[in-house]
């Protein structure tokens, strides 16, 4: 019998079991629909090499302090300059800076239209070279377009030409306003382009003046291109020799001392392992998870060959002593798996793709770094294929094995009836059940993990109260505020009106907020009573700039001491005392929470000493799984190094609801009274304050989501494959219970004798799967969150 006949065969009597036929089918679609959709994701996010022509010769650039223990320091544009000078490593450089803008376009008679805020990235020419990538329409950017003084031009997305240009050509030349600055537009980028990691809806030139650089403010990220034959070692190695010569190139307050005591060292990583961060742990993990699955769907549907098989044994004798080989029996039991796991393979698909639509719709996976690129697509079939194979030559082992396990005269004879039901026929049928419940006790195992670390983690005391908080961004540019004076006027403007509302307990704001994703604002805090050895650098602490009533609106409290002032009504540094405020944290690392009030720190040792005035709760900043931060807080409006006035200019405003206010409604109040205050400026990123709650568990959440599915589907296959299989048992045992009641045997003894032995393959079930949870948790360590391993 050829390969065509055995197929329609099979599907014949697979078509006189339907039952059989369905409940096979589904199993296998669920853990072959669950492994190919998790493989989608760890195929778009981890495997899939960057849109760029040959991304893997593609690498970030970065420094590391290990005195300050900062692991990721970015370029300064010295050192950006440098490298891009003399180096003997890359074809090219690039660097940006990711940013938002305030953006409006231009109509024909020079009306802008209400501002919103836009992503944005400033890149140097060269970015482009490194990506080799070139607008759609129009042109890039050329030097002459970074150099200070050049007119003022940009790049739009596709995107944003579609939507606000409508798709047409002329829209290269037209003219928009960024950050109150007119821009004429040059080019129109491909859809779908993006620098990786960053977002952006527009690019601007980045100016970089070698003539006028500040060596030690590391603001922007570099990309380059290695050239053929070089290695990333080799690669960092030529920086690291550059480093040094830094201070002598561009002299300035990045000095050869500071290197040396900092351990300031050059970093070259692969671009795709920067973007990806630190998901590529929790996605194996899940993968590894719904791997589980499939083995338990294909065990389950083994036991249902393997029973399916035991029914027709008295046939498969006949057929042997009719002269049947073994290969045609081989043939026969192959043909049935191989239509299963068609059949489900096929329905495992279309549940993957509508698995992968909902993933990437789930709030929490926007934490998950190219989570857009996971698609079912050709590798996605590949893996359904490979899954369907792999589950039709495993389902299809054990009723092979069992088929010649007796011979057929001893079967023909009669007294296979009781064969069936012997020790070794057994064995095989219990090791289904032991199987079974081990995988699913991994699985659930993992899921409680993942749960009790949920658990605890949403637990934490942030160090802020989020139950009545609004929080929202506003971004002053310095075209329409040219001075700090202005900037800091509006500021105060702002948080009154909108401090007038009704509704409202508290409004302050602040240049960060806590478990905010924006970068933070880092410095080394010199402390008067504890001088910094020679040779030594002082901590580096957080600065955050904020108003007096950021702390009553954030529910932080006030624990020794007494808030800074409101600004100065002249707006004048010179008069403005020299104030800070400190966490308990900070406080604590140097005196005590009481005694931190009076001394006095600085910033920069040719800078005054600024009095600690008042110590504040310390909040959660970098994640609630890490310890409070030591931070200080200055004042609105401060002086800066020559003793001009600086106040910053994209603050986070938040907004305290009275009673039991909803929050979330007012935040149309705020922007109509921050409207008639400054008209230009707009709102974004207007989100109650339990959004930052939620995000900083959205990689837990989301982890625990798909383990948990994972292990909820386990249960669900375990359970019908065990029972399944147990119940077969019992019917093969019939006989030897009616035996032993003709004896004498009481039905509870029977009931006993059954329910012992499927006790016992549920303990040896348990046991396997608590030593198979405890080696594989142990990998999970870094994924918890104040549970061990081995909970």
């Amino acid at each position: 019998m050829g390969p065509i006949a055995a197929l329609r065969l099979a599907a014949r009597r697979l078509l006189r079991a339907p039952s059989f036929a369905a409940a096979a089918a589904l199993t296998l679609a669920l853990g072959i629909g669950g492994t190919v959709a998790v493989f989608s994701v760890v195929d778009g996010v981890l495997l899939r090499p960057l849109p760029f022509p040959r991304a893997d010769r593609l690498v970030d650039l970065s420094h590391t302090l290990a005195v300050a223990g900062l692991t990721r320091v970015d370029q300064s544009d010295a050192t950006f300059l440098l490298y891009r000078r003399d180096n003997r490593v890359f074809s090219d450089l690039g660097a940006y800076r990711a940013q938002s803008v305030n953006f409006a376009s231009l109509s024909s008679n020079s009306d802008a239209a209400p501002a919103e805020r836009l992503d944005a990235a400033s890149v140097t020419p060269g970015l482009f070279r490194v990506l080799r990538t070139a607008p759609a329409r129009g042109r890039g950017f050329a030097e002459a377009d970074a150099q200070p003084g050049a007119p003022p031009v940009a790049l739009i997305s596709h995107g944003l030409w579609t939507r606000d240009f409508g798709g047409a050509p002329s829209a290269i030349g037209r003219t928009i306003v960024v950050d109150g600055v007119e821009r004429r537009i040059v080019g129109v980028m491909a859809a779908g382009f993006d620098i990786p990691g960053d977002r952006a809806s527009l690019w601007l030139p980045l100016v970089l003046d070698p003539t006028h650089v500040n060596s030690a403010a590391f603001d922007y990220r570099a990309i380059a291109r290695l050239r053929d034959g070089v290695t990333i070692a080799a690669a960092a190695a030529d920086l690291q020799r550059l480093l040094p010569q830094v201070p002598v190139v561009f002299p300035g307050r990045l000095t050869a001392t500071g290197i040396a005591v900092t351990h300031m060292a050059a970093v070259v990583r692969p671009l795709r392992d920067v973007v990806v961060g630190h998901v590529a742990r929790t996605l194996w993990t899940v993968l590894g998870a719904v791997g589980a699955l499939l083995l338990l769907a294909c065990a389950n549907v083994a036991g249902l060959f393997v029973a399916r098989g035991e029914g027709r044994r008295r046939e498969f004798a006949v057929r042997r002593a009719l002269g049947a080989g073994r290969a045609a029996l081989l043939l026969e039991f192959l043909a049935e798996s191989v239509l299963l796991s068609a059949v489900g393979g096929a329905l495992g698909l279309a549940l993957a793709a509508a698995g992968v639509a909902w993933l990437r719709r789930l709030p929490m996976a926007a934490a998950i770094p190219r989570i857009g690129e996971a698609r079912v697509d050709g590798a996605a079939v590949a893996a359904a294929m490979a899954g369907s194979l792999f589950a039709a030559v495993s389902v299809s082992i054990l009723p092979l094995l069992r088929s010649g396990a007796a011979p057929p005269a001893l079967l023909l004879a009669g007294q296979g009836r009781a064969a069936t039901a012997g020790r070794s026929r057994q064995r095989t049928r219990r090791a289904l059940v032991v199987l079974q419940v081990a995988l699913a006790l991994v699985l659930v195992a993992g899921t409680a993990l993942f749960a009790r670390s949920f658990q605890r983690l949403s637990a934490v005391d942030p160090g802020f109260d989020a139950a009545r908080g609004l929080a929202f961004r506003v971004a002053l540019p310095p075209a329409e505020y040219p001075s700090a004076g202005d900037a800091a006027r509006a500021v105060v403007a702002g948080l009154d009106a909108v401090r007038r509302l009704p509704g409202v307990e508290a409004a302050g704001a602040a240049t960060r907020l806590p478990l905010d994703a924006e970068a933070s604002q880092d410095s080394a805090v010199f402390v008067e009573d504890r001088p910094v050895p020679a040779g030594k650098l002082p901590d580096i602490h957080e600065m955050v700039f904020a108003t007096p009533g950021y702390f009553a609106a954030m529910g932080i409290p006030l624990v020794a001491g007494r808030l800074f002032g409101p600004p100065d009504p002249s707006l004048d540094p010179a008069r403005a005392p020299r104030e800070v405020v400190v966490s308990e944290a900070f406080a604590r690392r140097y005196w005590s929470a009481g005694g931190a009030v009076g001394r006095r720190i600085r910033m920069n040792p040719r800078d005054p000493w600024s009095t600690i005035v008042g110590v504040v709760g310390s909040v959660r900043d970098a994640g609630l799984e890490r310890a409070p931060a030591a931070t200080v807080y200055l004042p609105l409006v401060t002086a800066d190094a020559a003793g001009a006035a600086w106040t910053p200019r994209d603050l986070a405003f938040v907004v305290r609801a009275a009673g039991a206010a909803d929050p979330a409604a007012l935040a149309g109040p705020a922007r109509r009274a921050l409207a008639r205050v400054a008209p230009a400026v707009p709102l974004f990123r207007v989100m109650p304050l339990r959004a930052l709650l939620s995000a900083a568990v959205s990689r837990t959440t989301f982890t625990l989501l798909l383990v948990g599915v994972a292990a909820l589907v386990a249960l669900a296959v375990g359970w019908t494959g065990i029972y399944g299989v147990v119940a077969y048992l019992v019917a093969l045992r019939t006989r030897e219970i009616g035996v032993r009641l003709a004896l004498g045997a009481r039905p509870a003894d029977v009931r006993r004798m059954i329910v012992s032995g499927a006790l016992a393959d549920a303990a040896i079930g348990v046991a396997i799967g608590l030593a198979g949870a405890a080696a594989v948790t142990r990998g999970l360590g870094a994924l918890l969150f104040g549970v061990a391993a081995t909970d």
